[in-house]
């Protein structure tokens, strides 16, 4: 299979609204097969710098946070700095800024960190940038049109060109625009697919279905369903405690 973490990370995204976003809010990842759940998502957003910063949690069944993403959007939304870290297996990787010039970099599980200079291309995506992109191109998707996405894959350190496409409207169903992410090569059949629900009045990202970056305890890649309620209920820490919290190395006893 062609392993595309950074794709199978819009699991972890807080795709969530693109009008008025929220400053907290959560998602639930639930396994397809049997319904289980299998972590949760704890998302802030504040202002830091004259920037605006996203901070992400990734939490064991009993709350415990395991894994973190810190985001930037000082260089722009679609394709911000960020750095991920999972304190399960040491995974790493993101996009940083340094003299002018965009660093990706990534660090596989006691491997040495591999990293290189890129340029980005117009319209492309990195991470939780994602967010904006579709925001941008809301009205062709709305449209029906299919629209081509540079998205940045950190293991590879390279953009790889897909697709996202608008599903038909599904009979009697709520007013909602479900879009399908799909690489745009020959070799599409071996990457994985993933479909994003959302409502269309707001916007608001409802469900995401597909292959996650948040591996099982065998550092296994596996599908997801994460469901974002409307109606999170009130954090237990600030963004600034979300950004310094300690992270487990196991969930489960």
């Amino acid at each position: 299979m062609f392993k595309v973490a950074a794709l199978c990370a819009l699991a972890a995204l807080p795709l969530a609204q693109a009008r008025g976003a929220p400053s907290y809010y959560e998602g639930l990842a639930f396994s397809p097969q049997d319904g289980r759940l299998l972590y949760r998502e704890s998302h802030w957003t504040r202002r830091a710098g004259g920037s605006v910063e996203k901070i992400a949690l990734f939490r064991c069944p009993d709350g415990r946070a395991f894994a973190r993403r810190i985001l930037d959007e000082g260089r722009g939304a679609a394709a911000p700095d960020f750095a991920f870290e999972d304190a399960r297996d040491g995974y790493r990787e993101g996009l940083r800024s340094r003299a002018g010039q965009r660093i990706v970099y990534s660090r596989p599980p006691r491997e040495s960190e591999r990293s290189a200079t890129i340029q980005v291309p117009q319209g492309a995506v990195a991470d939780a940038g994602f967010d904006a992109r579709i925001g941008e191109i809301w009205p062709q998707l709305a449209a029906g049109k299919t629209v081509s996405v540079p998205f940045l894959i950190p293991s590879r350190l390279a953009f790889y060109r897909f697709r996202a496409e608008p599903e038909a409207p599904r009979p009697g169903a709520r007013a909602e625009l479900r879009v399908r992410l799909r690489m745009d090569a020959w070799y599409a059949f071996a990457a994985p697919e993933i479909e994003l629900v959302y409502d269309a009045a707001s916007r608001r990202l409802k469900s995401f279905s597909g292959l996650s970056t948040i591996r099982d305890d065998a550092g296994r890649y596996r599908k997801v369903l994460v469901r974002f309620p409307p109606d999170a209920a009130a954090p237990d820490m600030d963004a600034q405690a979300a950004a310094t919290a300690p992270l487990t190395q196991r969930c489960g006893a």
